[in-house]
């Protein structure tokens, strides 16, 4: 029976969010990924790992979650696209090349998958890792349904390489293991033969370089807030401007259905924000202009 993550263009499928996000990878083209197993991220490489001899790709589970942010960055500087998965704690495994990674950039396109888990369903602590992408000048994008999170993985490759910057894409627990109606679209033949360029100015981090990469990685980070008025998985509701509301992620859906329940939804001027560090600021100009009442975050 052939597997359902490698259904043809079109198909309608269900798949839980995180076997979403490993076909959104897989229709990007990525040619390797990593990670260390810990929930709610783990079905993300198991899924990839099942399909991985057919769609020749290379799948590791790394020894622990700095290992395999090494392995996906080593990949991305020789040019190949790369994912790397783990939930929000491995972030703190994974935090010493993660923050030489927001000063060097990627190459190749890479997406570190953070699965965060609010209310600690399966975890020690709800640690916001959107905190992480400020703090290494990381963009951060946030799915609000597994279609959406099949979309957003395969289209951040894109973002990534224009950038030249990783990104993280930040599911939590309810987008990560619910299971809803996605549609499938091209898979895309992996690159899997990469060409390392020796620029040590980039890769080599003393001091000398770093202070010029650091400049490069804040004016990196405002053009990317600036393009993300156009970013077509943020977008804006206009209501009659007596409150406004903004969300991101699965509390999107949650304030969507609560504004519904009350019979306000009409009336309520709606940002929802997929990217939320950097912020796309005319967005939210845009947003602040239009209301005369209260805004709720």
């Amino acid at each position: 029976m052939p597997d359902r993550l490698l259904g043809p263009p079109g198909e309608e499928v269900l798949l839980m969010g995180n076997e979403a996000i490993a076909r959104g990878m897989l229709e990007a083209g990525i040619a390797v990924a990593s990670a260390y197993p810990g929930t709610p991220s783990t079905e993300i490489v198991e899924a990839l790992s099942r399909v991985a001899e057919t769609v020749g790709i290379y799948v590791e589970w790394s020894t622990n979650e700095k290992v395999a942010i090494e392995v996906a960055i080593g990949a991305s500087m020789c040019g190949v696209r790369a994912a790397v998965a783990m939930k929000h704690v491995g972030v703190n495994v994974a935090s010493d090349p993660l923050m030489s990674l927001g000063y060097s950039g990627a190459e190749g396109g890479l997406v570190i998958v953070t699965a965060d888990d609010p209310n600690a369903h399966s975890s020690q602590n709800e640690q916001d890792n959107r905190y992480y992408g400020m703090h290494a000048y990381i963009p951060v994008f946030e799915p609000s349904s597994p279609g959406e999170a099949k979309d957003l993985a395969r289209d951040l490759y894109d973002l990534s390489e224009k950038f030249k910057t990783a990104v993280f894409l930040r599911p939590t627990t309810r987008v990560c293991h619910v299971r809803g109606n996605v549609v499938l679209g091209e898979l895309k033949k992996p690159m899997k033969k990469g060409v390392f360029c020796r620029d040590y100015s980039r890769w080599v981090l003393l001091p000398v370089n770093s202070r010029r990469l650091h400049e490069e990685a804040v004016e990196r980070i405002e053009k990317l807030s600036e393009s993300l008025h156009e970013f077509k998985y943020n977008f804006l509701k206009k209501g009659n401007g007596s409150f406004g509301v903004i969300a991101s992620g699965v509390a999107y859906t949650y304030a969507v259905e609560a504004l519904k329940e009350l019979g306000v939804y009409e009336e309520a001027t709606l940002l929802k924000l997929a990217s939320t560090y950097p912020l796309p600021k005319r967005m939210l100009k845009e947003f602040f202009e239009s209301i005369q009442g209260e805004i709720l975050v």
